[in-house]
């Protein structure tokens, strides 16, 4: 069974909505057991919320970035890099914002 992971309730400057999204969020994982699509809904959830944009394109970056660094063998990660930069240069482009 996998470890089940809780947000910390002692931190006290939280906002309000931060904890409803929290809650949604361990509600919907609750029974999912395939890690991905844990992420895909957070980040779908992520992405209709209030999140700062910014921030949030900073934290996606730095995860691929980490990603590739700690999970990617060596010889590949150069390859793998090139491939990331150019699947988010070709869907920015499909979609008109480059």
């Amino acid at each position: 069974m996998p470890p089940t992971y809780r947000h910390n309730r002692s931190v006290a400057t939280r906002f309000p909505a931060l904890d409803a999204l929290i809650r949604d969020v361990e509600t919907i994982t609750a029974d999912q057991t395939d890690p991905l699509a844990v992420l895909i809904l957070l980040l779908h959830m992520l992405i209709r919320s209030e999140v700062d944009p910014y921030l949030l394109n900073g934290a996606l970056i730095e995860g691929i970035a980490a990603t590739i660094i700690q999970r990617v063998p060596a010889e590949k990660r150069g390859e793998a890099s090139l491939e990331a930069m150019r699947l988010l240069r070709d869907q920015l482009r499909s979609h008109g914002a480059i």
